[in-house]
């Protein structure tokens, strides 16, 4: 009787994985934090490797990159693991900007604020553009209203000055002088500046004067009293 001969057990393998966290992850949540700190520096000294800010284009990232990017988590994941997840934040920060609902938890509001920094750096700066462009319109308006300004104060001080404007100066000097036109007429053509001046001077001299009416209305009322006083003197000493 012939033996059988015994078939050998084999032992299944099964490929070698990524590492994956106890809930099944391949990235953590440190880890997400971790790679869109570090995608932003390369970001900011490359301005081109983000440049692809719509959800679905595509994210390209070179060794050198890779290799920074991967060492600062520790050197666990693969090229296209990186990149795939790169891309997998990009898509959840453009829904999430759509709609604020969406960023539920605290790790989310994290990642958004990062993402925010490297994907909505675009429209910040469409904003900055447009405020700049807005201030520059603004400018040029203030610019063309001085020069309308300055041209009506020429045309103005061409024409001669307004007498009406220095009413004390025009009141004070019709009681010396004449004001018919043609004494007007010359007042106008002093210009604004030295009529203003001669105002002024007539302003001054007109409180002056009230502080000088001020002073007599008190030396009459004291010397009225006095008057009076001596007044009922008299008149106790006659009886």
């Amino acid at each position: 009787m012939s033996s059988t001969p015994r078939k050998r057990k084999q032992v299944a393998t099964s490929p070698v994985s990524s590492p994956t966290s106890q809930n099944g992850r391949v990235f953590t949540d440190s880890d997400e934090i971790r790679l869109l700190k570090i995608f932003k520096k390369l970001a900011e000294q490359n301005p081109s490797s983000s440049s692809s800010s719509t959800p679905n284009s595509t994210i390209t990232i070179d060794s050198s990159s890779f290799n920074r990017i991967n060492s600062s988590l520790g050197s666990k994941f693969t090229h296209a693991q990186i990149t795939d997840k790169i891309r997998r934040l990009r898509v959840k920060y453009h829904k999430q900007a759509r709609s604020k609902s969406l960023v539920k938890t605290p790790h989310d509001q994290a990642l958004f604020k990062i993402a925010q920094l490297i994907w909505g750096k675009k429209k910040t700066n469409r904003k900055k553009e447009a405020k700049k462009v807005q201030n520059s319109a603004s400018a040029d308006d203030e610019d063309e209203g001085e020069e309308q300004k300055n041209e009506q104060n020429e045309e103005r001080e061409r024409e001669g000055a307004e007498l009406d404007e220095y009413p004390v100066l025009a009141g004070e000097l019709s009681k010396y002088l004449p004001m018919n036109l043609v004494w007007r007429e010359a007042l106008k053509s002093l210009g604004n500046d030295k009529l203003k001046e001669m105002n002024d001077k007539w302003m001054l001299i007109g409180i002056e004067e009230a502080k000088i009416v001020s002073k007599k209305a008190d030396l009459v009322k004291e010397q009225t009293q006095l008057i009076m006083k001596a007044l009922g003197d008299g008149t106790a000493n006659g009886k």
